[in-house]
């Protein structure tokens, strides 16, 4: 190893919240210097707790130890020494900042200000809904946030009113997504000299976290809906199936083998018809196993099962303890254990090098650089199309492959390929991964496979070709083909690149500068390494389900949208780029090993800290906050329309009872906020009287003219028509051969210099077989013909496939 994949850059982080901590705690654990600017009353993250005894203390919360770990305290106040940020500025790769919009300018510090003397410097901006549109100045707070950013529409019983997901996602979204652009914008800061502004926004960053969300509505004109959760009760717990994957062996676990040539379960059209029957009878079994029983039963059998963990059995939980993924600070000796990281680079890891700076720490300036080595640049090659103009985006020349289906894996893939880079998708010869399901206006059509718009959403920007890797040629064209690339992104069972000796090992032979990124359920090594799961599974087993659901019902509730699947994904698209960064400077490319669940658990660190450092489970809250009264979700005109309304303090229930102008919300018991939260269902039960006369975009108009936190629960079709989005250019046309034009969600960052941008849509079935092998491999059209005959290539998917599956209308 030669240093942490980031060593060397310099970030000043100037921000005051989660989305900005996160964003740096994801560089300095890559090997970044950062400089973390206090002032006198220190990050607020210090008073967030969970504190150890219960004692308050700013050096000892839970939070900011989690986050700011790796970081060094410089003692400045960026609103009253502009001065002093712009010196340090001047020596920094990257500053971060969370100023609300026109404040930084305001204080002399916009982007401009900020690289007047260091032209290559990059500047992230990350607010709560973008520097300009018409949200920006809207009040926040996480529960606003999740109900604009689309998952809430959808989460929690049909019944009831839709449940928010806790642990601040919003925020941990944005700082992801400024992670990725932070490192793509500085890979060509490093190339050429040229610094930008990224405008970072926690919507948006949510908004992407979406699959077929808004293409539902797009392209069927379905309305995505709460449905039935598939945490089904054990004898001792819960356990969570994957809902909409057709296995008639599901029968044999459940011990109903008749059920297997019931016709109502026939095929998956069937099976997705009959879900309900399908939960009665999973239902009858698992109440008489354990949850750790059906788990393991299931995973027998190849079925996608996982246990619902809370935070006691997640810290004891095998797997995770197995990989080490569990942190032991090196300074401390009080056996606390912190969240580990969401990837294993295998010659650049992250770690724990620096513990979190006290309050009284001074670092007045950057630590000593080394000076480094020249970078190694990417070698020169020639692009598949030469004759096409060239990507302008900061990743422009670098050549991944995807070995890759699904979600999670051609997201990461999009991500590069939005940043210019070449990105070549080898799809199966002999099935359909991802492009049999879902098609405009629900018509299935001759050429079905081109049809999908769930493959269509992943995949715009991508060249495409099929290979068959089970069959001997198959992996010999595989192990070419890393020759010529710089990535190789897949998402096979593990077992599966094992069986066909493609395990990066094998292939760093033929490359050894490839970076290879390997993303499955449980990662690559450990005990669990060949289950199954998906990201509906995960959801129970990184610790979502145990705190999503209703404060008066003990079932777990899920997202019903697979939320490990992006967020993994994301991981993947910067653990990647800094494993590029790395080689640039060390010429040595590495495995990446990301799992599902460890880059799950990970966005659910709140609920281990307080575990860890109190012995406390976090309970249900439905969408109540911990502190804040009254918070909820409230009924608004029209069918299952809804609002949310947060009030944070006594100026903001005075404003609330203005607006709604009731004079029983004038009641002494609701004076304070104790008293709030005490008498919370009354006062719940007078707000939904008075929401339930306007529309939810009305009612929040009235409440955030008035500064209080509110936002109307966007239903996917209101996503996609948003005002905000439409100014923000956040949708985009995309064209395609086979389905026309249809928009589709864009990028969670605007790069001044070098923005992403929507090149091409996504590929046909093979669509670029000659072009890729002709152009990578030089194969000639008799060994192109010769590879067609053999079947380890195609151009159309096989006849005897099943039919095309539909989704259930809505």
């Amino acid at each position: 190893m030669t240093g942490p994949a980031l060593s060397g850059l310099r970030v000043l982080d100037l921000s005051d919240d989660a989305a900005g901590a996160y964003c740096t705690k994801l560089l300095a654990d890559l090997g970044a210097d950062v400089l973390l600017a206090e002032g006198p009353e220190g990050h607020p993250l210090r008073r967030a707790g969970p504190f150890q005894g219960g004692t308050p203390d700013p050096n000892g919360s839970g939070r900011f130890i989690h986050l700011c770990a790796n970081k060094q305290r410089v003692p400045l106040d960026a609103q009253a020494e502009p001065e002093r940020v712009l010196a340090l500025a001047a020596e920094a790769d990257l500053v971060v900042e969370n100023f609300p919009p026109g404040r930084a300018a305001a204080l002399g510090l916009s982007p401009d200000d900020l690289r007047r003397d260091n032209p290559a410097l990059v500047v992230v901006s990350i607010t709560p809904f973008g520097l300009t549109g018409p949200w920006r100045e809207w009040k926040t707070e996480e529960i606003v946030e999740w109900a604009l950013g689309g998952y809430m529409y959808f989460g929690g019983d049909p019944d009831r009113e839709p449940l928010m997901v806790p642990g601040h996602q919003g925020q941990l979204h944005a700082g992801l997504q400024g992670a990725i652009a932070a490192t793509a914008a500085l890979w060509w800061a490093k190339e050429t000299g040229e610094g930008q502004h990224v405008d970072v926004s926690r919507l948006e960053s949510l908004w992407t976290a979406h699959c077929w969300t808004t293409t539902a509505w797009t392209h069927e004109g379905s309305v995505l809906r709460r449905a039935s959760t598939w945490a089904i009760e054990c004898k001792d717990g819960w356990a969570i199936f994957m809902p909409n994957l057709w296995n008639p062996d599901n029968f044999v676990l459940f011990e109903r083998p008749d059920l297997r040539d019931d016709p109502r379960f026939a095929d998956r059209q069937a099976w997705a018809d009959h879900q309900q029957e399908l939960l009665d009878v999973a239902s009858g079994w698992c109440i008489e196993h354990t949850a750790a029983e059906v788990f393991e039963r299931a995973q027998e059998l190849r079925i996608a099962c996982s246990p619902v963990y809370e935070a006691p059995a997640l810290l004891e939980q095998e797997q995770l303890r197995a990989r080490g993924w569990f942190i032991g600070p090196p300074w401390s000796a009080s056996g606390v254990e912190l969240p580990g990281y969401p990837y294993k680079l295998s010659e650049s890891p992250p770690s724990l090098r620096l513990p979190p700076p006290r309050l009284d720490d001074d670092a007045e300036e950057w630590p000593e650089r080394e000076s480094p080595p020249p970078p190694l640049r990417t070698a020169d090659r020639e692009p598949l199309e030469p004759e096409v103009p060239a990507a302008t985006g900061p990743l422009a020349g670098i050549r991944v492959i995807e070995l890759a289906g699904h979600w999670v894996a051609p997201l990461a893939g999009r991500y590069l390929a939005d940043l210019g880079a070449e990105v070549i998708k080898f799809e199966p010869a002999d099935r359909l991964v991802t492009r049999g399901t879902r098609y405009p206006g629900r018509q299935v059509f001759k050429y079905h496979y081109n049809r999908s718009y769930y493959f269509n959403q992943m995949n715009r920007n991508k060249y495409a070709g099929t290979l068959d890797f089970s069959k001997p040629r198959g992996q010999e064209l595989v192990r070419d083909l890393v020759k010529e690339t710089d990535v190789l992104i897949e998402n096979n069972a593990p077992r599966v690149l094992r069986n066909f000796d493609l395990t990066y090992d094998r292939l760093r032979q033929e490359n050894p500068r490839l970076i290879m990124a390997s993303i499955s359920a449980f990662g690559q090594t450990g005990p669990m390494r060949d289950y199954i799961a998906y990201g509906a599974n995960i959801e129970g087993a990184s610790g979502l389900a145990a705190l999503m659901g209703y404060r008066d019902d003990r079932t777990p509730q899920t997202t019903s949208l697979f939320y490990a699947d992006p967020v993994t994904g994301a991981h993947a698209a910067l653990a990647i780029q800094a494993a590029l960064h790395y080689r640039r400077r060390t010429g040595k490319g590495q495995h990446i090993d990301l799992s599902l669940l460890e880059s799950g658990a990970v966005f659910f660190a709140d609920a281990l800290l307080d575990y860890v450092f109190t012995g406390a489970v976090q309970p249900r809250r439905g969408n109540r906050h911990a502190h804040y009264a009254p918070q909820g979700c409230y009924p608004s005109l029209g069918e299952d329309m809804w609002l949310v309304i947060s009030v944070r303090n006594d100026d903001d229930w005075r404003r609330l009872r203005e607006v709604a102008g009731d004079p029983r919300l004038d009641d002494a018991r609701f004076a304070t906020e104790a008293g709030r939260r005490a008498h919370h269902d009354e006062i719940d039960s007078l707000l939904s009287e008075w929401t339930s006369g306007y529309d939810h975009m009305e009612a929040t108009e009235l409440l955030q003219a008035a500064g209080v936190p509110a936002a109307p629960v966007l239903a996917n079709w209101e996503m996609v028509s948003s005002l905000h989005a439409h100014e923000r250019g956040f949708y985009v046309p995309v064209a395609h051969a086979d389905i026309g034009v249809f928009p589709y969600p864009g990028m969670p960052w605007k790069l001044s210099a070098t923005p992403g941008s929507v090149r091409r849509g996504s590929p046909g079935f093979g669509e670029h077989n000659r072009l890729a092998y002709g152009r990578m491999l030089g194969l000639d059209d008799g060994e192109l013909e010769r590879l067609y005959a053999e079947k380890v290539i195609a151009d159309v998917p096989p006849d005897d496939l099943p039919p095309p599956t539909l989704v259930p209308k809505t």
